[in-house]
């Protein structure tokens, strides 16, 4: 197949993509950055071996949390894996229940606040406020009003919820009923994260989106008008996709008062991995996506959104709070199944939903393991969480004008690829290109650390 030419694939482009600006920002990047060999940011504990595993990882843990007591925010996270149905170009962990529906949705919330109910136990965390409540998933929705009624009164009871605590649910439009949008209202929450994906009819046939566009956009209107932040995620390099209907989905989103949108690259995984061969997606270039998704970037950036995260375009309403806790200094709690949190230096992620229920039920926490940063580790997590905010200060800068392997200092790299420019207040804020190589920008970093400690 002959490869798309840029100007093939903006011929008929819509007047508010800026064409010549995604020109020079793609022109700008040298062989050291290949579109096609993009990295994801990935955790410490998926970058290196745990240092303690399963059973092992509980009293690690409380050996740690007896001596942390941090007086700075919590934010609290948990995972609900289950949905009506999986939809086939999905990488998250989730799935459908095929039987024992009810009884199995009730041990999992049984399960949740018996895992909340041991951290509060431990040092101080009973009594930190909390930032926010994130439920994720999966559809949390999926529990139902009265579960998720145990899961907000457990957190209430158990840790020290405030008033401006920000109550978050990730969901598909699919369960935005205006009576689920009603208790969930009443249970307090206030933000919604919608996996909205794409507005096109044609994509969203294929993707298994049952609700027209024209339905979508009512939906979120209405708990808009509850005055409940609503932010998007937006997928890139999906069938049927054009460059047209892609931005003209942005714009119909900002018009109903979308707060944030999330601009991803569709990821294969083995979860996946067979419906993107269905679709021909297995060899696919990632050029045609990166356009797209600077396309949506500038666009973006043009309507007065900021980024508060590498890949989230928010505006003044939208703090991204559960997202962005690191930046802030804050600790996050996660619970349930293949959650991860962090307490200070100690990293932990929970067990696959089958494990995670056994070791539940046999009196331990379900954990896979965890893991302590060491002093340089703890110096690179600090510069990752600079870069994925993507605003670098300017006392982080020393290490990055090091000269790295090719002899050349990382800083001066991203400048003469485009990837960053110099902020007004100092140090490094990353451009839209730069969001797409955050990871690849995030792995230099680490490798500038340990040619630091070499020395």
């Amino acid at each position: 197949m002959t490869p798309l030419s840029f100007d093939e694939f903006f011929r008929d482009a819509p007047l508010a993509v800026p064409v010549e600006a995604v020109r020079q920002a793609w022109q700008s990047l040298s062989a050291d950055y290949d579109v096609e060999q993009w990295r994801l940011p990935l955790p410490l504990w998926a970058r290196r071996p745990y240092d303690h595993h399963q059973q092992a990882t509980w009293p690690a843990l409380q050996r740690h949390l007896a001596d942390y007591h941090s007086p700075a925010a919590l934010c609290i996270y948990l995972h609900v894996p289950f949905c009506t149905s999986k939809c086939g170009f999905c990488d998250s962990y989730s799935f459908r229940l095929r039987t024992h529906q009810d009884e199995r949705v009730a041990e999992y919330i049984h399960l949740l606040c018996a895992e909340l109910a041991q951290w509060s136990r431990q040092g101080n965390l009973s009594q930190r406020p909390v930032s926010t409540v994130h439920f994720g998933g999966g559809t949390p929705g999926f529990l139902g009003a009265d579960g998720l009624a145990q899961l907000v009164d457990g957190c209430q009871e158990l840790f020290a919820t405030q008033p401006d605590t920000e109550w978050a649910l990730e969901t598909t439009v699919e369960s935005l009923t205006p009576e689920r949008v009603e208790a969930l209202h009443a249970l307090g929450f206030r933000r919604l994260h919608v996996g909205v994906q794409s507005l096109e009819p044609a994509v969203r046939a294929e993707i298994g989106r049952r609700r027209p566009p024209a339905e979508v956009l009512e939906r979120i209107q209405a708990v808009r008008s509850l005055g409940w932040v609503v932010s998007v995620d937006l997928l890139c390099g999906l069938p049927y996709q054009t460059l047209a209907g892609y931005i003209a989905g942005i714009e119909q989103l900002l018009q109903v008062g979308v707060d944030g949108f999330s601009l991803y690259e569709l990821l294969i995984y083995p979860q996946n991995q067979r419906w993107a061969a269905k679709n021909g997606l297995l060899q696919r270039s990632h050029l045609p996506n990166y356009w797209l998704f600077q396309a949506g970037a500038a666009l973006l950036s043009q309507r007065g959104l900021e980024k508060n995260l590498f890949n989230h375009w928010a505006n003044q309403r939208d703090a991204n709070v559960y997202f962005t806790f690191p930046t802030r200094g804050e600790d996050c709690l996660a619970v349930g199944t293949i959650a991860d949190g962090v307490f200070g230096r100690f990293h932990y992620r929970h067990l696959g939903y089958k494990y995670y229920l056994s070791q539940l039920h046999a009196g331990q926490l379900g954990l896979e393991g965890g893991l302590l940063r060491t002093e340089m580790e703890d110096a690179a997590q600090s510069l990752a969480t600079a870069i994925l905010s993507s605003r670098v200060p300017s006392e982080a800068l020393s290490l990055l004008r090091m000269p790295g392997a090719d002899g050349r200092p990382p800083v001066e790299r991203w400048l003469a690829n485009g990837l960053a420019v110099k902020a007004d207040q100092g140090g490094l804020q990353l451009t839209d290109s730069g969001a797409w190589f955050a990871g690849n920008l995030v792995a230099e970093a680490n490798q500038a650390m340990l040619r630091y400690a070499r020395l």
